[in-house]
């Protein structure tokens, strides 16, 4: 039995959730127009169905509003009681930033904000500054605060949509949390890492440099021009991965123990958010983690593709009933993405 105080009242935690996607959606049949590739080949490959794609009059700021709103209304909290604006982003590729854009059209007052650039592993770092800062803010100054948390990324505006080992992945989305003091769970422990030596491995092109001359591609989705193509070395990527988000479980949970005195395992969690990257790297860190299919959630990779930063929140939508059942629970969320930058934040759910 668990013991310490991981359910207790005036904690930091997720208040209220909020995602959106675009309504068009780009299904595997749809792409065997685009590209040589078949839905057998794309479902065996990587267990994806189906993507949301932007429209042409649709923006990654409009997803981030969404999502936000409905995360707002959803905690009972007006815009201008939000004191920290963190996004996780890695496709915004201009400024100012999302964060200070998202608060323009949110009408929040004076607020920190600022946008977390750690490959598909933004959310959980974003989580992490914010829990940081509004406990610096709680215990240094006395000060209560609210913290916006999104992540939101338009990799459709990144795809090379002629390469078929990477525009099958990828779709668009955001999520957003309100972070508060609150009774209903908390972020108990937080950890994040990057190794750069891994960056030849999922990168894109200079934002702001151009194609080769002798190969002027151009963006084939809903503009032309120019754009940044991502790249990845999908083998590569695998195994550090899976490396990557079994380590940070691990740690994470060693974090959480050595500060609680308590000496919970893997076991202990009930449930598992991973970055939907694809069915095969979830499929290997369950299994080297011991994880049964039910605590782990894999819907986001059916339904949305790999969505960056968008996909760990999109998951709490998804199973937005879990956080309302009764009792005391143990969540995880891990992720990994360009950089390597990866993560994992504890958390506990009080229904």
């Amino acid at each position: 039995m668990l013991v310490g105080n991981w359910g207790m009242s005036g904690t930091f935690g997720f208040a209220g959730f909020g995602s959106f996607v675009p309504e068009a959606v780009l299904t595997n049949a749809d792409l065997e127009k685009i590209v040589d590739t078949s839905d057998e080949w794309i479902l065996r490959r990587t267990g994806i169905r189906e993507r949301h794609i932007l429209g042409k009059d649709e923006s990654i700021l409009d997803m981030a509003v969404a999502a936000s709103r409905r995360a707002l209304d959803d905690a009972g909290v007006r815009p201008e009681e939000i004191d920290d604006i963190r996004v996780g982003v890695n496709t915004w590729m201009r400024f100012p930033s999302l964060a200070t854009q998202l608060q323009a059209a949110l009408e929040i007052g004076a607020a920190s904000a600022s946008d977390v650039s750690a490959g598909c592993a933004g959310f959980i770092y974003a989580v992490e500054a914010a829990h940081g800062a509004m406990y610096l803010e709680k215990e240094r100054y006395g000060r209560d605060t609210t913290a916006l948390v999104v992540g939101v990324d338009g990799l459709s505006h990144v795809t090379d949509w002629t390469d078929r080992s990477t525009c099958v992945l990828l779709g668009d989305g955001a999520g957003a949390v309100v972070m508060k003091q609150t009774d209903r769970g908390a972020v108990l422990a937080t950890h994040t890492s990057a190794d750069g030596r891994y960056g030849d491995m999922l990168w894109s092109d200079f934002v702001l440099g151009t194609q080769s001359k002798d190969d002027p591609r151009e963006f084939t989705h809903e503009t032309t021009g120019p754009r940044p193509y991502l790249h990845m070395d999908g083998r590569k990527v695998y195994v550090v991965a899976v490396e990557s988000m079994v380590r940070d479980v691990h740690r994470v949970i060693e974090k959480y123990n050595i500060a609680s005195g308590e000496s919970i395992t893997v076991e202990d969690i009930d449930y598992f958010y991973p970055h939907q990257a694809n069915m095969r790297i979830l499929e290997s860190v369950a299994k080297r983690l011991g994880l049964p299919p039910e605590k782990l959630y894999t819907e986001g990779v059916k339904r949305y593709g790999n969505t960056s930063t968008a996909s760990i929140p999109l998951g709490y939508m998804d199973n937005r009933a879990r956080f309302d059942l009764p009792g005391k629970r143990l969540e995880i969320d891990m992720a990994f993405g360009a950089g390597f930058a990866s993560g994992a934040v504890l958390r506990s759910v009080v229904g």
